[in-house]
């Protein structure tokens, strides 16, 4: 239980480092390449990020205990590493701007936009968490589509709850919380959850497994 929570809340952290670079960097492409590197944590410590979570759930290897707690301790990483953001240079005329373009954008959208664009992520990052199933004995190929499916989802704009939970929670720490946030939080986590584990099942269907 401990060795996950403190996961829970590492993996926050990681991906918040990843939403940091991705404000830092204007370039769009750039900004979706090293957002990866959250990911890339994630994968390498076998963390308890909640999309990972979420997809490898089908499998039997976490429980749906699992999923709240990863939730909970990852919101919380988030915050505790936005708070920390918050006291350095960081917060910038030109780095707020963009943070407060990335929110903006998401409460001026709808619920439903927001539910869809969710599930979109859901499913990317699970095959992202699913390729090492797919290619167990190929490490770099593994590796490969995990980036590629993670850039792709940053570059589309899809909804990864963990993510927004930093971009909130940053947000919150340099300019004020808003209530309208709380919602946005529970639409995207059902997204992510619905796009999540569907995947796990298809993939499980997919290879004749019961």
């Amino acid at each position: 239980m401990l060795k996950k929570t403190v996961s829970s809340l590492m993996c926050g952290m990681y991906i918040s480092l990843g939403a940091t670079a991705f404000i830092a960097l204007e370039n769009p492409v750039a900004g979706a390449f090293f957002f990866t590197a959250g990911i890339l944590m994630v994968s390498a410590f076998y963390g308890m990020l909640a999309t990972r979570v979420i997809a490898l759930f089908p499998y039997g290897e976490y429980s749906v205990f699992d999923i709240i707690l990863s939730l909970a301790g990852n919101t919380a990483g988030c915050v505790i590493y936005a708070a920390l953001l918050s006291l350095t240079r960081f917060g910038n005329v030109a780095n707020v701007a963009k943070l407060e373009r990335i929110t903006d954008l998401r409460l001026s959208d709808s619920y439903l936009s927001l539910f869809i664009l969710a599930v979109f992520c859901g499913f990317l990052v699970a095959c992202a968490c699913l390729a090492a199933k797919v290619f167990p004995d190929n490490k770099p190929v593994s590796l490969s589509l995990t980036i590629i499916f993670i850039a792709v989802f940053v570059a589309c704009g899809f909804e990864h709850i963990v993510a927004d939970a930093f971009f909130f929670s940053y947000y919150s720490a340099v300019k004020g919380f808003k209530a309208e946030f709380a919602p946005i939080f529970l639409v995207v986590a059902a997204g992510n959850i619905v796009g999540g584990v569907s995947t796990g099942y298809l993939e499980r269907f997919r290879n004749g497994e019961k």
